[in-house]
């Protein structure tokens, strides 16, 4: 059987910061019920129920209602991991999926029932989704690792950290399962998948090379099924980062580990 042919998301084309509520404060100046829609906010609208279609399951179905409203009035930050992928999406359409997304250009909208747009809800599963879920999985992965190490930014701590790893070379294994075995610490109390996806960061920030597709698969299940989480918990999951980065160095050396 032949292998599926398919490119690579090309990351680099600009794409539109426009949220929902921007939209909303738009389109509120008009009477109407429905609505045509910009190339702008089309794309915001198309990225919107994306998010909520991708991250839907995380939460039990009496709660999605809250789910959807907390995605259109962006109450949680990370949220906006799963739009920008994707707008990013939309930029890289091509074919015939690119004619439909030109064919909903056209249509009225409802924005108060975003998902009662049946025509935009079956192109978000068919083009977006099915794709996001499958085949690009892991670019899905590698691109929440990146967004995440930047949002739990430590600000300069990065900088530190990767001049002190350039400067005394310490094996990625070694560093890395201290690394695992601090998180591991009861005092940060995290969950068992916050605990794997802070570990995937720092291996992908610190050696980008030795990250594997294994990884980014990994990545992408974790952040598609706890994205809400993740977000309620975004400042507790930064300062762990960031402190047991800090304590490493005196981990290794108050234990007689290996020098780093």
């Amino acid at each position: 059987m032949s292998e599926t042919q398919y490119k690579v998301l090309d990351f680099s084309r600009p794409i539109d910061r426009q949220s929902f509520g921007e939209v909303m404060d738009e389109l509120n100046s008009t009477s109407h019920n429905t609505s045509t829609l910009s190339d702008g906010q089309l794309k915001t609208l198309i990225a919107t129920v994306f998010t909520y279609g991708l991250h839907y399951d995380e939460v039990p179905e009496e709660r999605r209602e809250l789910l959807l409203k907390a995605i259109l009035e962006g109450k949680q930050p990370l949220f906006d991991l799963s739009q920008t992928f994707a707008r990013h999406l939309i930029n890289n359409l091509d074919g015939q999926a690119k004619l439909q997304l030109e064919a909903l250009q056209i249509i009225e909208y409802d924005l108060k029932n975003p998902l009662t747009n049946e025509l935009l809800v079956d192109f978000v599963e068919m083009e977006l989704l099915d794709q996001t879920t499958s085949y690009r999985k892991w670019e899905y992965g590698r691109f929440s690792m990146a967004y995440l190490a930047a949002h739990l930014s430590i600000q300069d701590g990065w900088e530190n950290v990767e001049k002190t790893v350039k400067e005394q070379k310490p094996r990625p294994e070694v560093y890395l399962k201290n690394f695992g075995k601090e998180l591991e610490n009861s005092r940060y109390n995290l969950d068992a998948h916050e605990q794997l996806l802070l570990h995937l960061i720092v291996k992908s920030k610190l050696w980008p090379d030795k990250s594997a597709l294994t990884d980014y698969l990994l990545a992408g299940s974790i952040t598609q099924q706890h994205l809400l989480g993740l977000s309620l918990r975004s400042e507790k999951l930064a300062s762990t980062l960031k402190n047991a980065l800090q304590n490493l160095p005196t981990i290794n050396k108050r234990r007689g580990g290996p020098k780093l």
